[in-house]
Formats: C-alpha cells, structure tokens, sequence
C-alpha cells in the first residue's frame, strides 16, 4: 500500500458518517410528511364522496 492511503481512506468514512448524520433525519421527516400527506388526501377524497351524496 502507498504511504497515505490509511489516512485517505480514514478521512473518506468520517466524511460519509458525517454526510449520513445530517442527511438520515432529513430523509425521515420527509417520508413522515408524505406519509400525512397522504393520509389527509385519502381523507379529503372520502369526505367529497360522503358530501356529494
């Protein structure tokens, strides 16, 4: 192995953690607000269906 490539490659996964660490959450929230927003969606339809009547 070439001198450095420990410390290359030691740097690479810390970047990616800290790249995973602020991303992870942000990606969570977002499928928690699609998953409302789809709930409240399906509940919009179903109080149109029950008002048209």
């Amino acid at each position: 192995m070439q001198p450095g490539t420990f410390e290359l490659l030691f740097l690479v996964f810390i970047f990616l953690g800290l790249q995973a660490w602020w991303i992870i959450p942000i990606i969570n929230k977002n499928n928690q607000l699609n998953k409302k927003g789809k709930d409240l969606r399906e509940e919009i339809k179903q109080l149109e269906k029950l008002y048209k009547k």
